[in-house]
């Protein structure tokens, strides 16, 4: 299901991540992944999908956030941060991206360079 209106980004139910606590630097517990959000023609994931049962919302995560998956995913991120990224609403557009970046202080996956050394 494409969730932007370029038609560049889907939910992805993958069983690897699916449900597995996310757990932020200081160690505080953030929420369960649910899904990811797949880039299909970069071959990329752009950002998980987590549940927060704590305040019963859904947010979408920059996967470059995240350190290590093992049985469990954790990122850099503070809860604090994480309280202020927008509720999840099925539909995703560059301005929801734009506010998501802005929140966690990171370059938007779309401006990043690639280095050709």
């Amino acid at each position: 299901m494409w969730i932007d209106k370029n038609r560049t980004l889907i939910i992805d139910r993958n069983l690897d991540t699916w449900q597995l606590p996310l757990v932020a630097a200081s160690g505080a517990y953030l929420g369960n992944i649910v899904a990811e959000v797949i880039e299909p023609l970069a071959f990329m994931v752009r950002y998980f999908l987590v549940f927060d049962p704590n305040s019963q919302r859904r947010f979408l995560l920059p996967c470059d956030l995240v350190t290590d998956i093992d049985k469990k995913v954790f990122c850099d991120i503070s809860p604090t941060q994480t309280a202020l990224l927008p509720e999840y609403g099925q539909r995703l557009d560059r301005n929801d991206e734009k506010r998501i970046y802005q929140i966690v202080n990171r370059t938007p996956y779309w401006e990043e360079t690639i280095d050709d050394d």
